[in-house]
């Protein structure tokens, strides 16, 4: 029988802000949901300075945000509640002033996750997924509005991890100069160059013999749900396996419309409209330099890692 402790975790992303309740499966090392909410706030905006900062705003929205969901969780009456931040407030150099708004409105101090830390709990979420679970290998990425995380799973242990400065977010402000238009050939070029370049030389190993890909983050669940909502069906009836031509596909056909189409696309969320290319772009490149025909997406990402070790698993 599952356990009656409840544990609440929240995530916050540079794009958006996710909740967590959640207590243990009925199987060993699994983690029940019961509770999921994501609200998009976008508080990495001016995230490619040279010094990355919050902005005031951005800080504000996500105090509200976090404060929002901290009240939902409660209502669960979880036994622990951990908020937690990953690349956005981690390279931001006003991260302390956030972490004191948030410690003021919730009375709960926000911890920031290291690239590794952010790593083990991917990783440790991943082994929740009953699709999973059981497999000795696989590859693993996440894109988020930050960062691009990519991990080497083996036999339980991480053979090999990094976080990139490749997210959605941070690639459009630096290379997509008119967000409104279609993106130009040279632009798509310039940011697949860009990312095949930053993977040469993070000299991260895609042998095959690694085994698949597992693929977590928003922007892969955007893209099963735009595929699921063209093929006639909801994101939980599409397919896990997402096909590499297929998302090929999707990134031809988006990167060609301007903004104002793509905010019509059935399932793209308006507020990722304007990043939605470089993320095909990047995800685009990254199948293309692990010459991997497919990736199975999971929605067992970062927030059920963290929920697992609340629950001493």
């Amino acid at each position: 029988m599952p356990s009656s402790e409840i544990v609440a975790v929240i995530d916050v992303g540079s794009n958006s802000i996710k909740l967590l309740v959640a207590r243990s499966g009925s199987t060993p090392d699994s983690v029940e949901t019961l509770f999921t909410e994501t609200i998009e706030t976008r508080i990495s905006a001016g995230i490619n300075q040279t010094q990355p900062k919050l902005r005031k705003g951005a800080m504000q929205a996500g105090c509200q945000t976090i404060t929002e969901l901290v009240g939902l969780a409660q209502n669960f009456q979880p036994n622990s509640l951990r908020i937690v931040a990953t690349s956005a407030v981690r390279d931001a150099t006003n991260a302390p002033q956030f972490i004191a708004l948030i410690k003021q409105a919730t009375g709960i101090e926000l911890q920031i996750l290291s690239g590794t830390a952010e790593a083990t709990y991917i990783c440790k979420g991943l082994a929740c997924d009953p699709q999973i679970a059981g497999s000795s290998r696989f590859i693993q990425m996440d894109i988020g509005g930050g960062s691009l995380e990519l991990i080497r799973f083996q036999q339980g242990t991480i053979e090999q991890a990094l976080s990139l400065q490749l997210g959605a977010v941070r690639l459009t402000e630096r290379f997509i100069h008119d967000r409104d238009a279609a993106l130009s050939s040279e632009t798509v070029a310039a940011i697949t160059a860009h990312v095949q370049q930053q993977l040469a030389d993070s000299g991260f190993s895609f042998a095959k013999d690694a085994g698949p890909m597992i693929v977590t983050g928003g922007a892969f669940t955007v893209t099963r749900a735009i595929l699921g909502a063209q093929a006639g069906m909801t994101i939980d009836a599409h397919s896990a396996e997402l096909m590499h031509r297929e998302i090929t596909a999707l990134k031809d056909k988006l990167i060609h419309l301007p903004l104002h189409d793509r905010m019509a696309v059935p399932q793209l969320p308006v507020s990722r409209a304007d990043i939605i290319p470089a993320a095909l772009i990047t995800i685009d490149t990254v199948l293309n330099v692990a010459q991997r025909n497919s990736a199975t997406h999971s929605f067992y990402n970062l927030r059920y890692g963290i929920a697992a070790e609340l629950l001493g698993q």
